[in-house]
């Protein structure tokens, strides 16, 4: 079964920050100006090809992110900026990031993972959660500030997260 995906805000944030209009949109994807107005209404719907080939196509973090959000929802954090509570400004999202890591670091170190899993009891456990939700409070900020530092600053994370590849590989982080 193919998923589709309504993702009409998203598009519609992409084609403003990469100043696109539609029928450039409808060219770079070589589908119908119809289909890219469609789907940016949320009339039509996404799929999950059309999605990979968007985001291989354009150098866009804020769309890579809601993109990968959208086809695995439950395993990435959506991004910051939608709320009301932090400034969409490189310095305000340093500043979450801070923040948010250095509570996770402290969450870790009140909770010993030295013993192995199935001895831990519940209290164990529930302090492992928390610590899990501290990540995750990370990894929506980490994503966050890459896509302010992209947007001010006109660099690539694509390309910076390419270059990284063949370094971790060498350290064994990856296969």
């Amino acid at each position: 079964m193919t998923r589709k995906y309504k993702v009409g805000k998203s598009i519609k944030g992409l084609r403003k920050r990469q100043d696109l209009t539609q029928e450039n949109m409808a060219s770079d994807l070589h589908v119908s100006k119809q289909l890219v107005s469609h789907m940016e209404n949320n009339r039509r719907t996404m799929s999950e090809e059309l999605i990979k080939s968007s985001v291989s196509f354009y150098s866009d973090a804020a769309y890579g992110f809601e993109m990968a959000r959208e086809t695995a929802r439950d395993y990435i954090t959506p991004l910051t900026n939608g709320g009301k509570a932090v400034e969409w400004h490189r310095l305000a999202l340093e500043e979450v990031f801070k923040r948010e890591a250095t509570e996770a670091i402290n969450r870790f170190n009140e909770v010993s993972l030295v013993k192995p899993p199935q001895y831990v009891d519940e209290e164990e456990k529930s302090q492992i959660i928390e610590g899990i939700k501290e990540l995750l409070d990370v990894q929506a900020s980490i994503n966050s500030f890459l896509v302010g530092l992209e947007q001010e600053y006109n660099v690539c994370v694509k390309d910076c997260m390419r270059s990284r590849l063949p370094e971790w590989k060498a350290k064994g982080l990856i296969v």
